[in-house]
């Protein structure tokens, strides 16, 4: 027995020592597990009503979004019953809920419940859902339309115009100079002002409570709505849903929001420093702005400028950042946005450094502008950009801000996006590489036909700057400053 027991501990000895890790040798990585964020799923409904699934496993709660596609205030010809719908919304009775079971339910349940005339939100714990959609539609489609509600909205009307008359003239309204108009006619050629479109004139004299139950009926229907439903529900399980409380939802005239895409070409040739002067000012708030030109939201380079700006001044271990904060300690803050929008794009870079240290700020902005563009960024450098959004993409795909979800959904059909655009997402920040950054950066990082606007001492700055280029300086109401010899 004695044998037995001695050869099984010199067994056990043996097998522990080769199960030791050989330290001399680097550990082979294991391999990287699939990131599955992001899964976006499509759910056909008989009246054309857009639904879509996000999917978050073993999660307890539920977002869901509706959004109604319709005119916006400015361009809508019924904002009267927009407005009584608000208050009728916002008061929570309807017809199946007349006595505020709604709002006592929602604070019950700890639950969220809001509705408007473009859509609306829905939170609670996945026990709830069948409560809360329940009154959800009830409430979206069968309001109490109280006359109090038209009345209320027709003297709130009539007040505010009378605040217009009597507010016309006022110090406010007298100020005809205006920073960032000067800045669009400089980058563009003209100021960027929407076309005045001719005021809509509003008249409560004949809606009543058939009007706004009409407007419900038209344009609040299920072909021009989109739901977003994020939570641990099966393909099934949110087809019943969606079925049971908003199949019947009936459908009306279409109504598609398109894209006007535009491309403008800066009117500046050389850089141009505008200095406001803010005669009791001891800092310098500085601002350097371009224009992209053909930089367009969800396009092929819309992912690597994102990388690109994250190492030229999005973060705290950018270019700029690390220049102007850390080493040369000119600023607490400075930070970069290259943005492309459907006008074809517009960037800036903005901080705040002592009037003594402006020169010297911009000289370092402009060379680290230059820098990413004349030079491949270095492997840390991408490489710490690119982890650092696939970090924050990932972390905000869940169901506690599941906004990039409703977000995307959106806008899906506006910018013919693929149903599995949030999954590959995390595959083009990979794919990303330094001659890709190096190419926007060419293309899109315009340290030559730029604006870079100065608020501070003009006094103390006349003579400092005109090394960077053409040099006007403002007083507070826009006018050009004369400086004695």
């Amino acid at each position: 027995m004695k044998n037995i027991i001695l050869s099984l501990i010199i067994l056990f000895i043996v097998v522990k020592a080769n199960a030791q890790v050989d330290r001399t040798q680097v550990p082979h990585p294991n391999s990287p597990e699939k990131l599955n964020v992001g899964v976006l799923i499509p759910i056909k409904m008989d009246n054309n009503l857009q639904v879509y699934l996000a999917p978050i496993k073993k999660y307890p709660k539920f977002t869901i979004s509706i959004n109604i596609e319709q005119l916006g205030f400015d361009e809508d010809e019924r904002q009267e019953e927009k407005g009584i719908l608000g208050k009728a919304y916002y008061s929570k009775l309807s017809e199946k809920y007349p006595n505020g079971e709604i709002d006592s339910l929602v604070k019950l349940k700890g639950s969220m419940l809001s509705v408007t005339a473009h859509g609306g939100t829905i939170k609670g714990m996945n026990r709830d859902i069948e409560t809360l959609l329940d009154m959800y539609f009830d409430l979206l489609q069968n309001p109490v339309i109280k006359k109090e509600y038209i009345k209320e909205e027709a003297e709130n009307h009539k007040k505010s115009l009378e605040r217009k008359k009597t507010s016309k003239g006022g110090v406010f309204n007298n100020k005809s100079f205006d920073k960032e108009r000067l800045i669009d006619s400089l980058l563009y050629g003209k100021s960027q002002e929407k076309e005045k479109k001719e005021e809509i004139i509003l008249n409560y004299d004949n809606i009543g409570v058939n009007e706004v139950k009409d407007f419900i009926q038209k344009r609040m229907v299920a072909n021009n709505s989109v739901v977003v439903i994020i939570g641990d529900f099966t393909e099934k399980e949110t087809k019943k849903l969606m079925d049971k409380y908003f199949g019947d939802w009936q459908q009306g005239e279409s109504f598609v929001r398109k894209r006007d895409l535009k491309t403008y070409e800066p009117l500046i040739k050389n850089r141009k420093i505008i200095v406001l002067d803010k005669p009791n000012a001891v800092q310098s708030r500085l601002s350097l702005q371009w224009i992209l030109k053909g930089a367009y939201m969800y396009d092929e380079n819309s992912v690597k400028i994102e990388v690109l700006n994250e190492i030229l001044g999005e973060s705290q271990l950018s270019y700029l950042y690390k220049n102007v904060r850390v080493d040369k300690g000119l600023c607490y803050f400075i930070g970069s946005s290259i943005t492309p929008d459907d006008n074809g794009g517009r960037a800036s870079i903005w901080t705040q450094v002592r009037t003594d240290q402006t020169a010297y700020a911009i000289e370092n902005i402009i060379l680290e502008m230059l820098r990413i563009r004349n030079y491949d960024v270095s492997d840390q450098d991408l490489k710490v950009a690119k982890s650092s959004l696939i970090g924050e993409f990932t972390r905000s795909l869940s169901g506690i801000a599941p906004v990039p979800y409703i977000s995307f959904a959106m806008v899906k059909e506006l910018y013919n996006l693929p149903d599995d655009y949030l999954q590959n997402r995390v595959s083009k920040y990979y794919e990303i590489t330094k001659k890709d950054i190096r190419e926007m950066a060419e293309k899109y990082v315009n340290p030559f036909e730029c604006i870079v606007i100065v608020e501070g001492k003009a006094a103390e700055l006349h003579g400092t700057l005109e090394r960077f280029g053409e040099v006007t300086y403002l007083d507070e109401d826009g006018k050009g400053l004369i400086f004695e010899k």
